[in-house]
């Protein structure tokens, strides 16, 4: 069994369209999403967090501020998704606070946890505290592996996006749904998930 990278040489990179590794960022979601679902994807999230080890992309998961532009998946639901997720958790969300996850492509095994982590330390830091995502089954059974425990919000219906099945593929064959989170509780979480972990 390969073993898992020296967490020293793990580091988080943001992309987005002007980084000289975008490109590459891009070309990993495509591989992924086309081996996964026979998809062709013909448009990309604004920016993407790459998960570096010793700079080898392994991993990426784009994100979108709901600030600046609509959500992708705001297409499957009824109201703007921070007044839904306002409704949910009983509090004031400004959208400048909300970012959506979306595109997570890897292919380094075991590296999920570490990625998340990570990606949930920058965010934070940069101000965002709520979270919202399209997920599949096997992702949401991975993150409830981690002890994430979204918020379910609505189904992902196909019929909501144009050219869906030709742009998708099999993607809505695996149920996506849309789930939801405080990203600051995930965070500490994820925190304390690796802490012990290390003292195991």
């Amino acid at each position: 069994m390969k073993p898992l990278p020296c967490l020293a040489d793990l580091t988080l990179e943001v992309i987005t369209p002007t980084h000289p590794r975008w490109n590459e960022a891009i070309k990993l979601v495509d591989e992924r999403y086309q081996q996964a679902f026979d998809a062709h994807l013909t448009a990309y999230m604004p920016a993407y967090l790459a998960l570096l080890d010793k700079q080898v992309m392994k991993s990426v998961c784009g994100y979108r501020i709901a600030e600046q532009e609509p959500l992708f998946l705001e297409q499957y639901l009824d109201e703007p998704a921070d007044r839904l997720l306002a409704q949910r958790f009983a509090c004031s969300i400004p959208r400048g606070k909300l970012i959506e996850f979306g595109h997570l492509a890897s292919f380094g095994r075991g590296l999920s946890a570490f990625h998340f982590r990570l990606m949930a330390q920058q965010l934070v830091a940069m101000g965002f505290e709520w979270c919202i995502f399209t997920a599949t089954d096997p992702l949401h059974a991975l993150m409830r592996r981690f002890g994430l425990q979204p918020t379910l919000i609505a189904q992902a219906s196909p019929a909501r996006i144009p050219n869906a099945s030709q742009i998708w593929g099999t993607y809505y064959q695996h149920r996506p749904r849309i789930l939801a989170g405080n990203l600051v509780h995930g965070c500490t979480h994820l925190n304390q998930l690796h802490l012990n972990q290390k003292q195991a």
